[in-house]
């Protein structure tokens, strides 16, 4: 038989659960409760699976409410998605700060609330699984990184780096790295005027895109309980599962952390900068060609232009009253103009050798 979750509605307006009852009953189990306080009581009793939580209401709000359940062990694993018509940037910074997984603006969109319900179900049971082996692995951390040193950490990783010529192998790196400390984290790589997102979570929340997007201005490291989200032009990395539990293992990760992020920011720079240079030599290249070109069609122009001239002038002579010796004459210089005027093109400029040389020391470069 399929295991059905259990969702906790509370809301203080009746509408509001029996909207929800009519959206979410036949697929999940659903329970309800009208404030904060009675919200608490109930996830004591039962232990849902998902909590999705109005902000404003008696008694105790959202806020205090899902802070409360974050802050007892034994209830803060459970997701929460807040459900409130308070949907500006700093409701919901408030709301991450206190460790919602997301938020949907009331009126909210059916369809909208369905498939964010479910997929934060999914990704708490993917991270649940990562999160049985990631306190172990942490620990292993720490003592490698007192052993090794955050420096030789540091180097190890920028090192690594320098493999990397796109953003996605570096986001990749990244992920890789944090994976071996035990975090789990979402990336926000920004390239240009484009912004991707990279995460150890299958799904990416538009609450943390939301708070990434809007905080990346707001200091190096923004601490949100056990959540770290540490800024960097091009790359910002926001943490989910900080030591917060043990100061010193708190403090060393944020300081090799901080190693870390200047490696892979510098990187990102660098990658930067090659794909820029690249476009500057590609575009040199295509220059060059039609200069090569250019001059190719200029030079035979000109032996076309003396061409003419020889013939003409030969036809012009039998008008002239002119000495054999003379004509002869005349012709030798015209054969001289000639023949410089083709050195001059092919000899003197030696243009084409020159563009050759330099096509070359592109290619070697590409």
């Amino acid at each position: 038989m399929t295991h059905k979750y259990t969702v906790l509605a509370v809301d203080d307006e009746p509408i509001n659960i029996e909207v929800i009852l009519e959206l979410l009953g036949d697929h999940y189990n659903v329970l309800t409760a009208q404030d904060g306080l009675s919200c608490i009581e109930v996830v004591h009793e039962s232990s849902p699976d998902l909590i999705l939580l109005d902000v404003n209401m008696p008694k105790l709000d959202g806020i205090e409410t899902c802070k409360q359940l974050k802050d007892d062990p034994t209830t803060s694993s459970i997701p929460i998605i807040f459900v409130s018509a308070l949907s500006g940037h700093k409701e919901k910074m408030a709301g991450y700060k206190v460790g919602a997984e997301d938020y949907v603006s009331k009126p909210f969109d059916g369809d909208e609330l369905f498939a964010k319900v479910a997929l934060t179900l999914s990704a708490t049971a993917a991270i649940a699984e990562y999160e049985k082996s990631s306190s172990e692995t942490m620990n292993m951390a720490m003592t490698a990184l007192s052993t090794a040193g955050n420096v030789g950490t540091a180097l190890q990783f920028s090192n690594a780096s320098l493999t990397c010529i796109s953003p996605d192998e570096l986001a990749t790196l990244l992920l890789e790295y944090y994976s071996i400390y035990g975090l789990i984290v979402t990336l926000r790589y920004t390239q240009e005027s484009s912004i991707k997102f990279y995460s150890h979570s299958p799904t990416i929340t538009n609450l943390e895109k939301d708070l990434m997007n809007k905080a990346n201005e707001q200091g190096r490291f923004i601490d949100f309980g056990k959540r770290t989200l540490m800024n960097y032009e091009r790359v910002s990395v926001l943490i989910k599962n900080m030591p917060v539990e043990n100061e010193q293992q708190f403090g060393e990760m944020k300081d090799n952390l901080g190693f870390i992020g200047d490696a892979a920011e510098a990187r990102a720079k660098s990658i930067d900068i090659e794909k820029a240079l690249n476009t500057v030599v590609l575009s040199s290249k295509k220059i060059l060609l039609e200069i090569g070109q250019e001059y190719k069609k200029n030079a035979d122009k000109n032996d076309s232009i003396l061409a003419l001239l020889h013939r003409e002038m030969g036809e012009a002579f039998q008008f002239l009253e002119m000495r054999v010796e003379d004509e002869d004459n005349l012709i030798s210089i015209l054969i001289d103009a000639e023949d410089k005027s083709k050195t001059l093109y092919k000899d003197g400029l030696n243009i084409e050798e020159k563009i050759a040389r330099l096509m070359a020391d592109i290619d070697s470069v590409l």
